[in-house]
């Protein structure tokens, strides 16, 4: 877990200190932007949370990260910017045009203007389980409904290449 060592009630982080905070939380998910091909990804971690009279948990955006007209990639992390989930899921808010109109407005006790995005708004598209399910296997599985073989013999079939890929990911782990 990566952490901030201070409390921001106990002193307010720095733009710098952010950003380098920003930048190693980050690093988690270069390799998933470099294999799809993510040139400069629009990665802002948020807080999550749930506002006042609604149901569903929310992120703040300020209007300057949707003015960027980009795909935005996300995760969840505490108002010190240390991460909240031991998965670190990686999710993407895709770009709307019409932001302004869609996402609610909302301006905070401190008086900053945001927009609130409902978390089932964000596509999940990695996590740290996922680094193990991209392999890929080349098995013919037994489709039980060929005429030819019954179901017992589907079953001996599957039984015998569930067990190869146990083999595998044994030796892969």
């Amino acid at each position: 877990m990566i952490s901030t060592k201070k409390n921001t009630f106990d002193k307010k982080m720095t733009p710098a200190e952010r950003k380098q905070i920003v930048a190693e939380l980050r690093k988690e998910h270069v390799e998933y932007f470099d294999k799809n091909n993510i040139e400069d990804a629009l990665y802002i971690p948020k807080m999550a949370f749930r506002p006042r009279g609604k149901d569903e948990l929310h992120l703040a955006f300020f209007p300057s990260e949707f003015k960027k007209e980009r795909d935005i990639y996300t995760e969840f992390v505490s108002i010190d910017y240390e991460t909240e989930d031991p998965k670190r899921t990686l999710y993407k808010l895709d770009h709307r045009a019409d932001w302004e109109q869609y996402y609610e407005e909302h301006t905070s006790s401190s008086g900053f203007v945001t927009h609130l995005v409902p978390v089932s708004s964000l596509k999940v598209l990695k996590d740290v389980t996922s680094k193990v399910s991209e392999q890929t296997f080349d098995f013919d599985l037994p489709n039980p409904d060929e005429k030819e073989m019954t179901v017992v013999a589907a079953l001996e079939r599957l039984s015998k290449t569930m067990d190869r890929i146990a083999n595998i990911l044994e030796k892969k782990l």
